[in-house]
């Protein structure tokens, strides 16, 4: 009886009453609301998924405007348009760093927004050979195969032929026709016996008027701006060059403004944005070793130095060598270069650059 006592309030004769022996546990009272809970969040997640199509799975009844919207293109047909391929792609002001390392060359870079490319050749067999080592070349990655013909097919399909529209200049980019791609060509051999070879296998490109040029004059801006870089130099690609000329070369940012920087007769710089849109270096060389999570407020002010002098000459800078390790210092030392801002991002890791929280 006092056991009973412990788990029942008696009534006056010594027995649990009617309300208080059928009474739920307390338990009884969480379980159900965790039940709802649970319900809760169920439908949260049913709408999401059927709003955005998650998991590929579609929760709308039949009749809702998802379901048309979903079944919209193939029904009607009129779902693309002739330069849709590159459609609702953002360009963003990054530059594939050794692009031919990634698994789609070019087009991935594209894919995610990369307004700027890298080949690096060497000149072996009478043709353009694409490889950062000697090791690593192949006979059948070639800059016409990698890089020249994709991008043929690209402005191809962003520049139809059709009723309304003929020999457009519009770049890769559906979102923005009048953004330029830049194709820089990095030179593992000699300027004198590569550069030629570059310069006769860019002619799919020169042929439809899609080069950027300098007439002599002023800059015509096309869907494909060319730079030379490595071994390229400037006694090969810009002196005496008839015109237009439909290609650039890379500047040596680091020898502005110094006692080392070449000059022309009359003592004005050799580069200039005539010459070249871009100066780079290494970012090592230009500030010294990256120690904490990001670049020193000492290391910035140089940065900054740097940028702003290409600037007063109309060029735009881009860094080689950023920390690629750890992840917090590389996303740290990329904020803090776009804050600046400089002209272009470095990266190897693309869909980071592109879409990453930093």
């Amino acid at each position: 009886m006092l056991s009973s006592a412990r788990y029942f309030k008696l009534s006056p004769q010594g027995k649990p009453s009617f309300r208080e022996r059928f009474a739920p546990p307390v338990y009884f009272y969480f379980l159900v609301f965790i039940m709802l809970a649970f319900a809760l969040i169920l439908q949260y997640l049913f709408t999401v998924s059927d709003a955005f199509g998650i998991f590929g799975v579609k929760w709308s009844v039949p009749g809702h405007i998802s379901q048309f919207v979903e079944e919209w293109p193939q029904k009607t047909g009129l779902g693309q348009y002739p330069s849709s391929f590159t459609r609702g792609i953002e360009p963003k002001p990054i530059h594939s760093h050794n692009d031919y390392w990634q698994k789609v060359p070019l087009y991935l870079g594209i894919s995610v927004g990369a307004v700027s490319t890298e080949a690096d050749v060497y000149a072996r067999d009478g043709d353009l050979l694409v490889a950062h080592e000697e090791t690593a070349i192949s006979p059948n990655r070639t800059f016409r195969s990698l890089y020249v013909n994709p991008i043929v097919d690209l402005l191809e399909r962003q520049n139809p032929t059709t009723k309304y529209a003929n020999n457009t200049r519009c770049g890769v980019f559906d979102e923005l026709c009048s953004q330029t791609l830049y194709l820089w060509v990095d030179l593992k051999t000699g300027a004198e016996e590569t550069w030629p070879l570059v310069a006769a296998q860019l002619e799919p490109l020169r042929k439809r008027n899609w080069l950027t040029k300098w007439d002599g004059e002023t800059i015509i801006p096309g869907p494909v701006t060319v730079i030379g870089t490595g071994n390229s130099n400037w006694d090969v690609l810009i002196v005496n060059q008839t015109r237009p000329r439909d290609y650039f070369v890379d500047a040596p940012l680091l020898s502005f403004g110094t006692d080392s920087e070449k000059k022309h007769p009359d003592g004005t710089p050799l580069y200039d944005h005539t010459s070249s849109p871009f100066a780079t270096t290494s970012l090592m060389e230009a500030v010294g070793n990256i120690k904490g999570a990001g670049l020193s407020s000492e290391q910035l002010q140089k940065v900054e130095g740097w940028v702003q002098t290409a600037k007063d000459r109309g060029i735009q800078v881009r860094f080689w060598e950023t920390p690629n390790w750890s992840t917090k210092k590389r996303h740290n030392v990329w904020r803090q270069l776009m804050d600046i801002p400089v002209g272009l991002l470095g990266a190897d890791d693309l869909e980071d650059a592109a879409f990453g929280d930093w």
